[in-house]
Formats: structure tokens, C-alpha cells, sequence
């Protein structure tokens, strides 16, 4: 298994769109407020939790890289 060195404001920009998207979903499946509203908040919050996905994705996959390259490299050295 590989580590991956996050920081606290990373975990919590993860941790945040995990929220926004579920918070999304679970406006689209429940019934308390009426359909019109409840579509409407459910998409915006949907779209925004995956508009800052991508960038928290985009970031971590960097991160992993850079681990996995620098872990290859200290292999290489050690060779």
C-alpha cells in the first residue's frame, strides 16, 4: 500500500466535496421540500461538489505521482 502525504487543508477539501455531494444526492432523493426547489438545490449543490472535485483530484493524483516517482527513484539509487 502506498502513502500518500496529505495535508490537513487537503483532507478537509476532500472531505468537504464528499459532503456537498451527498448533501446533493440526498437532496434529489428526499421529500421534504417541494420538487421544483428540491431539483434545483439538489443539481447546484451536485455541480459543485464536482466542480471542486476535480481540482482536489487533480491535486491528489500529482501528489500520488510524485510519491510513486520519488519512491522509484530511491529504489533506482539503492540498486
Amino acid at each position: 500500500m502506498r502513502e500518500v502525504p496529505l495535508t490537513l487543508p487537503e483532507i478537509g477539501m476532500i472531505n468537504s466535496t464528499r459532503f456537498i455531494l451527498g448533501v446533493g444526492a440526498g437532496l434529489f432523493l428526499a421529500g421534504k421540500l417541494d420538487n421544483k426547489a428540491r431539483k434545483a438545490v439538489g443539481v447546484a449543490l451536485v455541480a459543485v461538489g464536482t466542480l471542486f472535485s476535480i481540482p482536489v483530484g487533480v491535486a491528489f493524483l500529482g501528489k500520488l505521482r510524485s510519491t510513486h516517482s520519488r519512491a522509484q527513484l530511491s529504489e533506482q539509487r539503492a540498486a
